[in-house]
């Protein structure tokens, strides 16, 4: 993932920041990037390589190179990005390399730190650059080792290096986290509080001044404040977090219902009975149902009695089935699913057409893929509810990985967390297009689940996932069982 963070940010630094003449070459070659066939593409690749090879234009050669990876070659681009860090060793490129292929393959905070003393020695921070995330990035990695090894002074001191604004809440937070797991709440605190504050800051920009960085920063502010919220509730200042909610409200409406948790904490012990309620119901419209015994508690007290109790609750489970259907009805779609053969974790080929006949769950998902592992305890759930059902398969689609190693690492990841899933590796390209497998299906991002019904067709996708586990059984049973019934066309 790392390797994909550097190559985005390096393509984005070449045609947001570099020459009109970079930017215009990436408008000529961009529709054979996005609609090209096979030949187009592997033809412009030779062109760029072929070039490449006569220029002695540093701007050139990195255009090419990032070009490549985005045209699918990636060993020509990573053979690209050798020659440029060595003709140019003081290069964006030569930085990334030796950041890639030297820092991170430290593995104690020791060797991290001299490994960053030797990067900022031979590529010096310049503040009026625009891609001093990079440096971030490794800043926040020998933080994060120093606290994991208990030196609380040596992980601070390097959260107390980084450059980045809006995103600098990305180093304090698994530091905070972890400080916090070793009791740590004094120090935790302010890092918690500075990553709010960010977060707080970007969010109160004019409109006029906001951009991708500011949206990357208010990201995680519900997270933040959450976390913040627990700490104060757990020492009692329960006022204190009621406030700091309030106020994260006020200032991110539509984030709301991802403070409900901790929201109805603070109102039930501001005796807001009744607001605290109300929370819980748009937790349990979301489809998480693990304070029904709260929710029952305080019914009863507002109400006197437990009267209509049952009735109150059909009327939500109602309107959690009807947001469902209402969400899955935007993800509807009626096309062949593209054909495929890939090998399973035994060796085994498992393909689209010998499945025909049955509802496939498609789960394109990686290892480095936090918000997909955050899915399968639901997706696991929602396979154990059909795991007698002869009609439904559910796939795993292993894709983007990019360790060498990476069937070794799957396999272990599974077998850790003892996942009953049948995992397809999607590294088999296409003879036409080039493509692998999540190409061919549009796969822009991850987690993304493409549902196919018996005929082959894809009825529904989606990307992104909920962690919640109750709302992923009830969305997949959903979507499964309209996948069962005839297109109405």
């Amino acid at each position: 993932m790392r390797k994909i963070l550097i190559v985005a940010l390096a393509l984005s630094a070449s045609l947001g920041y570099g020459q009109q003449k970079e930017m215009d070459k990436y408008e000529q070659y961009r529709p054979i990037l996005e609609n090209g066939s096979k030949i187009q593409k592997d033809s412009l690749a030779n062109e760029l390589l072929k070039r490449a090879k006569t220029t002695k234009n540093e701007s050139e050669l990195e255009f090419a190179n990032n070009f490549l990876y985005r045209l699918g070659h990636q060993d020509s681009a990573d053979s690209l990005r050798s020659v440029i860090a060595k003709k140019f060793p003081k290069s964006v490129t030569a930085r990334g390399v030796y950041i890639q292929d030297v820092f991170y393959k430290q593995e104690d905070a020791k060797a991290k730190e001299k490994s960053y003393t030797h990067l900022i020695k031979n590529w010096p921070v310049d503040k009026s650059a625009s891609d001093n995330v990079d440096y971030d990035y490794v800043i926040a990695s020998v933080a994060k080792s120093f606290a994991d090894e208990g030196n609380k002074e040596r992980a601070l001191y390097y959260l107390d290096q980084m450059n980045e604004r809006f995103w600098r809440a990305q180093g304090y937070i698994p530091v905070a986290t972890k400080l916090l797991e070793q009791g740590d709440t004094v120090a935790a605190i302010p890092l918690i509080q500075k990553a709010v504050e960010d977060a707080e800051y970007y969010i109160n920009l004019p409109k006029e001044q906001k951009d991708n960085k500011a949206g990357f920063a208010a990201l995680g502010y519900p997270g933040y404040v959450s976390q913040l919220a627990e700490i104060y509730d757990a020492q009692g200042k329960q006022t204190e977090a009621l406030q700091l909610i309030e106020r994260a409200i006020a200032l991110a409406p539509e984030q709301a219902a991802r403070f409900s948790s901790s929201y109805f904490k603070g109102l039930e012990a501001a005796d807001r009975k009744l607001e605290a309620l109300q929370q819980l119901e748009l937790i349990y419209r979301q489809g998480e149902f693990a304070h029904k015994d709260k929710m029952t508690e305080l019914y009863t007290t507002l109400n006197g009695s437990v009267k209509g109790l049952a009735a109150y609750f059909s009327r939500l489970d109602q309107e959690v089935v009807k947001g469902i259907r209402d969400h899955i009805k935007e993800m509807e779609t009626f096309k062949p699913a593209p054909a495929f053969e890939l090998l399973n974790m035994s060796g085994e080929k498992v393909s689209l057409a010998n499945l025909k006949g049955k509802v496939l769950v498609l789960d394109f998902w990686a290892t480095w893929c936090q918000p997909c592992i955050r899915s399968f305890p639901g997706m696991q759930a929602a396979q154990e509810m059909y795991k007698d059902d002869e009609d439904v398969q559910f796939l795993f689609i292993n894709t983007w990985e990019r360790d060498k190693n990476y069937k070794d690492k799957v396999a272990a990841f599974i077998e850790k967390n003892k996942y009953p899933f049948e995992v397809l590796f999607d590294d088999q390209k296409d003879e036409e297009t080039g493509e692998i497998m999540a190409g061919k299906y549009g796969v822009q991002g991850i987690p993304a689940k493409f549902i196919i019904d018996k005929e082959g067709n894809i009825r529904y996708f989606l990307t992104g996932s909920s962690p919640n586990v109750d709302y992923i059984k009830m969305e997949m049973k959903e979507l499964i069982e309209t996948a069962k019934k005839p297109h109405k066309g």
